[in-house]
């Protein structure tokens, strides 16, 4: 990956945008905002794929033979797009890694990432919680099964030990969160990775309420989870992910269509102060100051 901070051309016309999402996930609208808010004078239409390959083809079929410009958020989003699609731009995000599914950057295809070097994310959750040295996280394989990967072999480093439990829907989150939370060997903290399936609020809602009946801090990767009650986050700032994507939708309404590097958005640190109050959590005064953004 690369960063590439080359200013955007000016549009020589308004572009018709078809922002194409995976699924509902309301932690993504501020993204959404502000690839609008960068990507002004286009005209925008969102489509909900609803978590579903069948929804997903119709709606792609819809949009052949239409000079359109794609944004794909989430792997079914961008992989329906580029399959039925191949010859229309495209730009993806909120996927943690394009290349496992084939999404690469290319003549056609940009997009920007939706990660921070895992080490780096374990290491902020250890220093705002010193304490919490048994982590769990609930999981699905074909979303970021290789990040659990990478996260399990980093974990050492950082002194942490991660407890791992996938689940393959979300009616498998609460057997498997009760698992992390129960015996004699749960979890110090709950660690929700960027997973679609573990971002709907029924999810969102269970593991936030019932890591708090237990007394344990839930980690994040984006700060709604954080203003809801997760004790810390540490990951791709959310708006600026938008911020760039609406830099590549101009570039490519601009008629460029040479290969676009995939851009990197700015990591935040957030911390809910008020949380770890409740939790009888001692943050160090020098990792507060870090933050980007604390409640």
């Amino acid at each position: 990956m690369a960063v590439l901070m080359a200013p955007a051309a000016a549009p020589l016309r308004a572009a018709d945008v078809a922002i194409l999402k995976s699924s509902e996930v309301l932690a993504w609208r501020p993204t959404i905002d502000a690839l609008k808010r960068v990507a002004v004078g286009h005209n925008f239409v969102e489509y909900d794929l609803r978590g579903d390959r069948g929804e997903a083809d119709r709606v792609t079929n819809s949009l052949k033979n239409r000079a359109v410009i794609l944004v794909a958020m989430g792997p079914l989003a961008a992989q329906a797009a580029r399959e039925a699609l191949p010859n229309v731009p495209l730009v993806f995000c909120m996927i943690q890694d394009p290349a496992r599914i084939g999404i690469v950057p290319g003549p056609n295809t940009t997009g920007v990432a939706f990660t921070i070097p895992i080490k780096n994310q374990l290491a902020a959750f250890r220093m705002v919680n010193p304490r919490g040295v048994r982590v769990g996280v609930l999981y699905t394989e074909a979303n970021v099964g290789r990040l659990i990967e990478e996260a399990q072999k980093a974990a050492s480093l950082v002194r942490l030990s991660l407890l791992s439990r996938p689940v393959a829907s979300e009616r498998d989150v609460p057997q498997a969160l009760r698992a992390l939370l129960t015996g004699n060997e749960a979890a110090d903290a709950i660690w929700i990775p960027p997973d679609p399936v573990l971002l709907g609020e029924e999810s969102q809602r269970h593991i936030l309420a019932e890591a708090a009946k237990a007394g344990k801090p839930v980690y994040s990767f984006t700060p709604s989870l954080v203003e809801k009650g997760a004790l810390v986050s540490n990951g791709p700032d959310l708006v600026s992910i938008g911020e760039l994507a609406g830099d590549l939708v101009n570039r490519l309404g601009a008629g460029e269509r040479g290969r676009i590097e995939m851009l990197v958005p700015r990591a935040e640190l957030v911390i809910n102060k008020r949380m770890a109050g409740k939790l009888k959590i001692e943050i160090p005064p020098e990792v507060l100051k870090t933050a980007s953004r604390t409640f």
